[in-house]
């Protein structure tokens, strides 16, 4: 009897050691199971990631936490797409996901265009932003003004005309860097490099707002007055020489260098310098190069620029002076705002501003 109480109590010792080790290997097992870790070589980083973004997977804190990292959206998986995707995160839209503006829209519809090559930039101009969307967060109804304080924008009359939303404000979101063909650009050409900084470079504040060009050619082509106390209720905007003269697009520079601060009270952005730098030598052309209502329009092609220009150009600057064609034109290697034909390039002149006329004096 004694020799089997032996065996019986050996055998109890035997399984509770065994439970014990099985218990502990159990919580050692459940304990690596809630911490994942990745490593590489010898290095070992955490791979928790938080609650995904709207409309796309979770991301990692690491990322969540760098301000230039790539929205989580459906549109940024294809690098393509990161200058609209940038651009929109810089934009007062950028809280709106993207398919709510741009319905009937997915990244699929453009994946089939890596079978046979796509052009740049993307765009989605067969299926263009509709009212309705836009009715959707915005009343149309007393809204009166959104630019500059002292414009009259009645949307409602704008409404009644059919004029529709995109036709001013197709630039908000975007910033217009389709049209305006920035991807073309060497230094933003490499869509891999696009992040919110770069966004924000491209498509600053002044270039998603309608500039007075949209307004302007939209009542040219609907017949409705240009005049400014029209659109503008300030005092002094009353006294401004009339834009609807058949001659003013040839005799307005004459009329800024008399006053370029007349210029300034439309067409001076607030957050743009007001005179580019170096100087041309002349007051006029250097405020035309600094602000976009100005070159946007000098950097088109005039009328007068047809197939026989070549041998007409010398006498136009004769008659007309050649500061006018400092508007568009440099001497040598253009800058910034400039069209890319230059005067050196078939001449010898000089490095040297031209001579500004003395302004007309004041009555």
């Amino acid at each position: 009897m004694k020799i089997g109480t032996k065996v019986h109590i050996g055998s109890l010792k035997t399984a509770i050691i065994f439970t014990v080790m099985v218990l502990l290997l159990a919580l050692l097992v459940v304990g690596c199971s809630s911490n994942t870790t990745t490593t590489t070589g010898d290095k070992t980083s955490s791979t928790a990631t938080t609650p995904a973004a709207p409309g796309g997977e979770a991301t990692s804190a690491s990322a969540q936490t760098d301000e230039n990292a790539i929205a989580k959206n459906e549109c940024s998986e294809c690098h393509e797409m990161w200058p609209e995707v940038t651009t929109w995160q810089t934009s007062v839209h950028a809280k709106v996901p993207c398919t709510t503006c741009h319905t009937g829209v997915t990244a699929a519809d453009f994946k089939a265009a890596h079978d046979g090559g796509f052009q740049k930039p993307i765009a989605t101009r067969n299926k263009p932003v509709s009212d309705e969307v836009c009715r959707g967060c915005h009343a149309m109804k007393n809204r009166l003004a959104t630019l500059l304080p002292d414009l009259i924008a009645p949307h409602e009359r704008h409404e009644a005309g059919k004029v529709q939303c995109l036709a001013c404000h197709r630039f908000i979101t975007h910033g217009n860097i389709a049209e305006r063909k920035v991807t073309n650009r060497p230094e933003y050409a490499n869509y891999d490099q696009w992040n919110p900084v770069m966004a924000e470079k491209a498509a600053p504040q002044v270039m998603r707002r309608p500039n007075m060009f949209v307004c302007i050619n939209c009542h040219e082509g609907r017949k409705v007055t240009t005049k400014c106390a029209a659109c503008h209720y300030y005092d002094d905007r009353k006294s401004l020489p009339s834009h609807e003269d058949a001659q003013w697009k040839v005799v307005h520079g004459k009329a800024g260098r008399a006053d370029v601060n007349n210029c300034a009270k439309c067409h001076y952005d607030k957050e743009s310098q007001k005179f580019a730098t170096p100087s041309t030598g002349d007051v006029i052309a250097d405020f035309a190069r600094a602000n976009s209502y100005c070159y946007g329009c000098h950097l088109k092609r005039p009328a007068t620029h047809d197939g026989q220009w070549m041998s007409k150009h010398a006498t136009f600057a004769k008659q007309r002076g050649t500061p006018n064609c400092f508007a568009c034109h440099d001497k040598n290697q253009p800058g910034a705002n400039v069209t890319g034909t230059y005067c050196n390039t078939c001449h010898w002149f000089p490095n040297t501003p031209p001579a500004a006329p003395a302004p007309a004096a004041k009555k």
